[in-house]
């Protein structure tokens, strides 16, 4: 697995969510984009994000989170962001925040 450098993803597209898989745990897309021609695909885990945070007293018990990619379903355009030099390297700037399991 590589590191991926976001700061070098510098030119934005826009996709295509063609698979969104459950694992049992969390969910997975895979998006598929163009650059040049040349078709390419991204598959991230869904992040979320928290909404609500849970305490007793100052003590942190729970959170409740939302998923940052909301009701996305299959063919759904999303953004993708590449590296020019490398558009294989991408991500989705869209999907921030945790990831959970």
């Amino acid at each position: 697995m590589f590191l991926l450098r976001k700061d070098r993803c510098t030119q934005e597209t826009t996709g295509t969510l063609i698979k969104k898989r459950w694992n049992g745990n969390v969910w997975f897309l895979t998006v598929e984009y163009t650059v040049a021609g040349i078709r390419y695909t991204c598959t991230e885990q869904l992040r979320y994000r928290i909404t609500k945070k849970y305490k007793v007293g100052g003590i942190p018990i729970g959170h409740h989170a939302t998923a940052s990619l909301q009701n996305i379903e299959e063919g759904t355009e999303v953004r993708v962001m590449y590296n020019p030099d490398k558009p294989k390297k991408s991500y989705l700037p869209d999907n921030e925040g945790l990831l959970l399991s």
